[in-house]
């Protein structure tokens, strides 16, 4: 069987896609950057926690505070960001990809994230947070490799894309050469 054959069935879109190498590098800096700040929290934790008399209130405080401030940051990275700056995460920005909705479906026609897209990203977020939390991203991977239009299930439901784009944030008609 060929590999064109396994994919899911559906019309190709006109752009240049994000390969998976390229959104792979672009979700290990967005969540290296969340779990940067729990891994923080949690050697503050056990450092602080060593000091007598105030070691422990304090290394729980610090830690609190930091396991909010990972929610924050991954809200911000996820969903404000994108919402935002036109698709794009600090990773997606550094593979020079983008995050764009599917207008119609049926034409495969494609639109750039606009002001009251807010309730689109932020559920199609959800889904991809515990789509990657789940087995390590390994759903993620194998809808990504296994779709025509390279969408893992939290675009297929969200109604997303994620494009290969040029410096002015144009889809690239053709695929970037390696």
């Amino acid at each position: 069987m060929s590999e064109k054959t396994e994919k899911t069935e559906k019309p190709d879109v006109k752009v240049a896609l994000a390969t998976f190498k390229e959104r792979a590098i672009a979700a290990i800096v967005d969540y290296g950057i969340v779990f940067g700040i729990y891994i923080l929290g949690v050697i503050l934790y056990f450092v602080i926690g060593t000091i007598p008399v105030i070691g422990g209130w304090l290394s729980y405080l610090l830690s609190f505070v930091l396991y909010v401030l990972g929610f924050v940051a991954m809200f911000y990275i996820f969903v404000w960001m994108p919402y935002k700056n036109d698709g794009q995460t600090i990773g997606k920005k550094m593979q020079k990809i983008k995050l764009m909705l599917i207008e119609d479906e049926a034409k495969w026609t494609l639109r750039s994230i606009t002001e009251g897209d807010f309730s689109k990203v932020f559920i199609r977020a959800l889904i991809g947070w515990i789509e990657a939390g789940f087995a390590f991203g390994l759903i993620a991977w194998y809808f990504i490799t296994n779709d025509n239009n390279n969408q893992r299930f939290a675009d297929q439901f969200g109604k997303t894309i994620v494009v290969q784009v040029d410096e002015s944030l144009v889809p690239l008609k053709k695929p970037r050469t390696e």
